[in-house]
């Protein structure tokens, strides 16, 4: 039976977050708040646990799974390569709702990255998601808490029930408030191109990169 863990968000607790890192370091899935939406976090270059987390998501066919860490600088050694585009989105946006897909560092396992040779990362304004990936030493999976094509649920209750087993700990930070997923844009070429709009919307991100694809 999975662990739950009860948290407070604005101040989380060491304790829970160290046994959490704990079970991440070890190979464990563990469902976790973030900014956005409550998310299934492994250890993004732990290949094993990376297909768990596919596996329990249901998805048909591998995908490159977002990641979260905890500063710019751990941003920037998944990446051989930072475009000037993807350098001010950065600084603009970040820590907050925006993921930036970079082409990623020849080390990076094809797990994470589906065979796209990209990678999605985030770093988030969640500082129980800043402190969790820290204590991991790793980049942290964020892919949403849910069954592939079916909606997020924002509570631990129900995203039990909907996964069922195969998370070995929950961190319950309560029911979030709705909110949309975080944007995704795709940096690596020099003319970065929208993916997703969600928090952060088209008309923001014009403001720092006035040409943007769509």
């Amino acid at each position: 039976m999975a662990l739950r863990l009860n948290v407070d968000m604005n101040e989380p607790a060491d304790r829970a977050l160290i046994l959490a890192a704990e079970v991440i370091q070890a190979g464990g899935v563990v469902v976790y708040p973030t900014d956005t939406l409550y998310g299934l976090g492994v250890n993004a270059w732990n290949g094993e646990a990376v297909h768990r987390v596919q596996t329990i998501k249901r998805r048909p066919e591998p995908k490159p799974v977002l990641v979260i860490v905890h500063s710019s600088a751990a941003a920037l050694a998944l990446t051989d390569e930072v475009t000037e585009a993807g350098s001010s989105l950065m600084a603009s946006f970040w820590p907050g709702p925006l993921t930036l897909l970079f082409r990623c560092g020849t080390h990076a396992p094809e797990a994470a990255t589906g065979g796209s040779g990209k990678i999605g990362v985030r770093v988030p304004s969640n500082r129980l998601c800043l402190r969790l990936s820290e204590l991991g030493g790793c980049p942290l999976t964020s892919t949403s808490a849910n069954i592939s094509g079916e909606p997020v649920p924002f509570g631990v209750r129900e995203i039990e029930l909907a996964l069922g087993p195969g998370v070995d700990l929950f961190i319950d930070g309560g029911v979030l408030p709705r909110a949309l997923p975080s944007t995704v844009v795709d940096v690596s070429e020099p003319v970065p191109r929208l993916i997703r709009e969600g928090v952060v919307s088209y008309e923001d991100l014009k403001r720092i990169v006035p040409i943007i694809l769509r």
